[in-house]
């Protein structure tokens, strides 16, 4: 975010200082040009530019927010499914949930703050563990075998929503979109430096703003963009809630809350 701050603010100043050059190259006795068409297309065409720019990285943000409910619905309905086991069959295989949502929680949810598009070592481990375990769970009758089923299918639904955030961590604003922004950056700014050269009323007030709205507009686009980064920043809410929910529905079992190793 800071960056895309700081080159907004350098194009704007690159802005100002060749509206200067030009103003005081034109000759006194001669007509200001009219700018005002040119200026409305370019601001229009800028606005709209923006606009589409900033519904483009809601939905970016949207879908980590669905994604990370979706990771949390699975493994909270994984829990509820492997109810059918004897509690001797169960008890580990909740434990090994319990831990890699935890680990989902303190060990993936920085690494991705961090830009980390790679699953975290102690994520990645527990989550083999539990899917290890849940392709060993017993198929002893058909209440057991569609649980088995439903089981492996619930934890693949989960990592496939990991994997979606994962690659959500990148930014999907390309750089070339950047380039435009600040390129209609410096011609907004320019046009209207220009055309207000000649009238000392109010220009502070109207560069200033345009400033300020830019400034407010390209922070909030990068922020929306990275939605783990600063800002903006997304947090493991949803998996927050399902694990309290679970515990909250008999899942405080020593056997199942004890300490992950």
């Amino acid at each position: 975010m800071i960056v895309h701050v700081l080159i907004l603010w350098a194009v704007i100043g690159s802005a100002a200082v060749l509206s200067v050059v030009v103003h005081r190259r034109r000759t006194t006795d001669a007509d200001p040009p009219e700018y005002g068409l040119v200026l409305s297309f370019v601001g229009a065409a800028y606005g709209l530019l923006l606009g589409l720019l900033v519904v483009f990285a809601v939905g970016h943000f949207n879908d980590v927010r669905t994604e990370a409910q979706r990771e949390a619905s699975s493994l909270v309905s994984l829990y509820d499914t492997l109810r059918v086991y004897p509690s001797e069959t169960a008890d580990p295989v909740h434990h090994d949930l319990f831990c890699y949502m935890r680990s989902i929680v303190h060990d993936e949810w920085p690494s991705m703050a961090r830009g980390n598009e790679l699953e975290a070592p102690r994520t990645l481990r527990l989550g083999d563990r539990l899917r290890a375990n849940l392709r060993a769970l017993p198929t002893e009758g058909s209440a057991q075998s569609s649980a088995y089923g439903r089981a492996n299918s619930l934890i693949s639904d989960a990592g496939q929503s990991r994997q979606r955030l994962l690659f959500l961590t990148a930014p999907e604003i390309p750089t070339i979109l950047w380039v435009v922004i600040y390129v209609g950056a410096f011609l907004v700014f320019f046009l209207l430096a220009v055309h207000y050269a000649a009238r000392t009323d109010g220009v502070v007030l109207v560069l200033g703003s345009v400033a300020v709205l830019m400034t407010v507009v390209v922070a909030v686009l990068s922020m929306l963009d990275q939605p783990f980064g600063l800002g903006v920043r997304a947090h493991p809410d949803q998996m927050r809630q399902a694990m309290d929910l679970l515990m909250s529905g008999g899942g405080t079992k020593p056997a199942v809350l004890r300490a992950c190793t």
